[in-house]
């Protein structure tokens, strides 16, 4: 009788949950991208995926846990779009700056993506954990630097995550003039209290 290698059954059975929960992510996040998130229910999730729906609940315990989870992976792929030239920026306010005109030239020109980071974002839990991280060190640096006039890290965070997806809810139900993009950094910079330099020339100066 051939000797059992336990642990490569183990690894076999790690990889295979490991390609079922991708299967349900991505049916959910298609279908995020289709309709609105009431219409999104755990049996359409399992027909989607071809999974049974104790399957789903193996891997999520509700459609807001699946959401959250979507959340953290479009939060991930935006921040590698970003490291890069992120890291080729020194000045705190401009790296704040390119990161919310990135994240609305995205929401202009994909607004799947868009629908899907606004959808997430209603779901329990951190969302975006990769953009909050580096948006916090950045306002972080600039307080520091006596930048801003706000002073609380975290008060300052939400506000500029407030306004990043109320204007992104904007987006797909308006539409975006040419201006957009520019008026809501600048605005942004404003409600941080930056000065009137930082708000009308951080969010056009890369690199």
């Amino acid at each position: 009788m051939a000797k059992v290698d336990l642990a490569r059954r183990a690894e076999i059975g790690r990889e295979k949950r490991e390609r079922t929960r991708t299967l349900i992510l991505d049916a959910g996040t298609m279908l995020m991208a289709e309709r609105s998130r009431e219409a999104v229910t755990v049996d359409a999730v399992v027909e989607a995926a071809g999974v049974a729906k104790g399957t789903f609940y193996y891997h999520f315990q509700s459609i807001d846990e699946l959401a959250a989870a979507i959340g953290e992976k479009l939060g991930e792929s935006f921040d590698g779009v970003l490291r890069d030239a992120r890291l080729a920026l020194e000045d705190p306010v401009k790296r704040l700056s390119f990161a919310f005109t990135k994240f609305l030239e995205k929401a202009i020109s994909d607004p799947n993506w868009a629908r899907l980071v606004v959808q997430s974002s209603q779901s329990r839990g951190e969302y975006a954990r990769g953009v909050r991280t580096n948006l916090k060190a950045d306002i972080a640096q600039a307080i520091v630097q006596d930048r801003l006039s706000i002073r609380d890290v975290d008060l300052a965070v939400d506000i500029v995550m407030g306004i990043w997806l109320q204007v992104t809810r904007g987006i797909l139900d308006r539409g975006a003039r040419p201006d957009l993009t520019q008026q809501t950094v600048e605005s942004a910079l404003r409600a941080l209290g930056a000065s009137r330099s930082d708000q009308e020339n951080a969010w056009k100066k890369w690199p």
